[in-house]
């Protein structure tokens, strides 16, 4: 007989040999392995041949282990447990049994878009982890997901480049007004900015590029008296009487009661949505949690007005 190899062992042979012991015979166990009794008996021969010793005793009454037999058998069966538990992890992984969604999120997104998804989604798939990292602006979600940090990443989406997209919704920019303000009509005429002070994010937040390039449009030139890098500071700040400003609804939410909302007399919005690096390979629990998104509209008291369906051009 050959000298044991590890390596020379198949796993056809240890399930021939489980199936024989457990049936006790060949033929019995081949037909629980589907194949032919000559194949059981070859698998077993060759297993004994490879480890050098008699595992099964043949005979009239079928195939029983030798001492030695039943500890390698018990063996066997240890092995193609811990296949078995091999197997079942992998595809519970592809089934959505487990897994895990890590997500890149502005604070807008983080705090009103998704707690209701992630609700919805643990209650149909309760053993996926869901980890959430909240970012400043769309630009530092864009480095986490390309640094491999997160899965799917949720920002305005108006110009992302290396992404796959998938808009959600809209969210208009509106203009807060301080206490004492005078209230004129609705939407705001633009001359009455002008009267306050203007509060405005600072020139290196990114998020803000497009409102910056739509202020410089307007006929009536604006002067920033405040550049503040919170969006909530800078709520707090018209709130205490020290100007207006120019925000994103869902950015400036919470808005305190004594301040007051007024559409613009220009409308301006930016889309909102999920982005996933272009070619990247995901599991099905970042694309389950992802339709959950798209399934779930962002609730905010009193923001019907302001959050809508995108305009997706054709």
């Amino acid at each position: 007989m050959n000298s044991s190899h590890g390596s020379d062992i198949k796993l056809s042979q240890l399930r021939a040999l489980v199936a024989a012991v457990e049936c006790g015979s060949f033929g019995k166990g081949a037909l629980v392995l589907g194949v032919t009794q000559s194949a059981v008996s070859h698998a077993i021969s060759t297993l004994e041949e490879t480890l050098g010793v008699i595992l099964l005793f043949r005979g009239h009454h079928g195939a029983t282990p030798t001492g030695v037999g039943e500890k390698v058998v018990a063996h066997a069966r240890t092995m193609l447990k811990i296949l078995d538990e091999m197997v079942h992890v992998s595809q519970a992984e592809r089934g959505l049994a487990t897994g895990q969604v890590r997500i890149a999120a502005i604070r807008s997104l983080a705090t009103y878009g998704l707690p209701p998804a992630i609700a919805a989604f643990k209650q149909q798939y309760p053993q996926i982890t869901v980890t959430v990292t909240r970012c400043v602006n769309h630009g530092e979600v864009q480095k986490v997901l390309q640094a491999g940090g997160a899965d799917l990443g949720l920002m305005d989406i108006d110009a992302p480049q290396g992404f796959d997209i998938y808009p959600l919704f809209a969210d208009d920019y509106v203009a807060l007004l301080p206490p004492q303000a005078a209230l004129p009509e609705d939407p705001l005429p633009w001359a009455a900015i002008g009267e306050y002070p203007l509060i405005l994010p600072v020139p290196q937040d990114n998020s803000y590029a497009k409102l910056r390039a739509y202020l410089a449009q307007q006929s009536v030139p604006l002067t920033v008296a405040y550049e503040v890098n919170e969006d909530a500071t800078i709520t707090s700040m018209v709130a205490a009487g020290l100007g207006m400003t120019i925000l994103p609804y869902l950015a400036a939410v919470p808005i305190p009661a004594t301040v007051t909302v007024k559409a613009l007399s220009q409308p301006l919005q930016r889309t909102l949505g999920a982005v996933i690096l272009a070619e990247s390979l995901q599991g099905p629990a970042v694309y389950a949690f992802l339709n959950t998104l798209k399934q779930l509209p962002i609730q905010v008291e009193g923001g019907d007005r302001w959050i809508h369906p995108p305009h997706i051009p054709d």
